[in-house]
């Protein structure tokens, strides 16, 4: 029994929704849909996601994105059946093994990433974002992105999504990750195959509430992580997610002054290295594009 809770913008990708869950589920399987019809209230997502979850009548919660749609058959009974365990957190389909304490997202390093889904490509094309081995069918992560969430009620009443920091679109999935990852085991599912359908955009609004939630919230109970690393090796993937993330950074229109800053703390982290010159070249290249505006 599974409460799908979704906030919607799109009602010809909500029917579809509908339609994909119904008919990919499992017989017999009881579900209710819960849709907030968000393009008159303009409400966050968070906020969104608090409400709905209020009003589900079922102990299993799914909160997730319209645009998605299941791939495998009978897949209700494979996550029931998950979420019975006492240490189970957040089960979705792309995450992280490990949250550092530098500025990142849901997935601070190319290379840990952990992925089971398919990504919708431009051109109408599909690409199988896959690392697991037949050898397992959950891996254990800390940060899992808000595509998709599978969670059990009596988790998210002691986790809610912060509507107070976060109120817009962006950072909840991130944030309640974490709060979860505390206290419970997360997991990315390699059983089922799910499909998204837009790529991830960023915006100023999603540096924004990426910066606020490192400093107001978590910036003292970081790193996060589910295996062991050395000193040395947490330092480099430090850096690297910190990279990754003011690269994304410079592709939006944050203020510029803003911008070097965090250009000139990735200098004084990394002690000028070579990606020290990338970023540094990037941003100069910002700034002439502005003032040609």
């Amino acid at each position: 029994m599974i409460s799908f809770i979704v906030c919607s913008v799109l009602p010809y990708r909500l029917e579809e929704l509908k339609t994909n869950i119904k008919s990919t589920i499992g017989s017999n399987f009881d579900y209710e849909i819960i849709a907030f019809d968000n393009r008159e209230y303009h409400y966050g997502i968070a906020k969104i996601f608090n409400q709905c979850a209020e009003k589900a009548q079922f102990e299993n919660l799914c909160f997730l994105h319209e645009d998605i749609a299941f791939r495998s058959q009978d897949w209700g009974y494979i996550i029931e059946k998950k979420l019975q365990d006492p240490n189970c957190g957040i089960i979705g389909f792309t995450g992280s093994p490990i949250k550092f304490k530098s500025l990142s997202s849901t997935h601070p390093s190319a290379r840990l990433m952990i992925n089971h889904y398919i990504q919708r490509q431009p051109g109408n094309k599909q690409l199988f974002m896959n690392s697991f081995t037949e050898e397992f069918d959950y891996q254990p992560c800390i940060t899992i992105d808000g595509m998709c969430m599978f969670v059990r009620k009596n988790v998210w009443r002691t986790h809610h999504f912060d509507e107070k920091l976060l109120p817009g679109f962006h950072g909840y999935d991130l944030d309640f990750s974490l709060q979860v990852a505390e206290h419970f085991q997360n997991y990315i599912c390699g059983v089922i195959t799910v499909e998204h359908f837009s790529l991830g955009k960023f915006s100023t609004d999603w540096v924004s509430a990426t910066i606020r939630l490192h400093k107001e919230k978590w910036k003292n109970k970081l790193p996060l992580y589910t295996s062991s690393f050395t000193k040395k090796e947490v330092d480099k993937l430090e850096d690297d997610a910190f990279y990754r993330f003011i690269k994304k950074v410079l592709r939006t229109n944050y203020p510029y002054k803003e911008a070097y800053k965090l250009v000139k703390q990735y200098w004084n982290m990394t002690r000028f290295q070579k990606h020290s010159w990338t970023l540094l070249f990037k941003l100069i290249e910002t700034r002439f594009l502005l003032l040609k505006k």
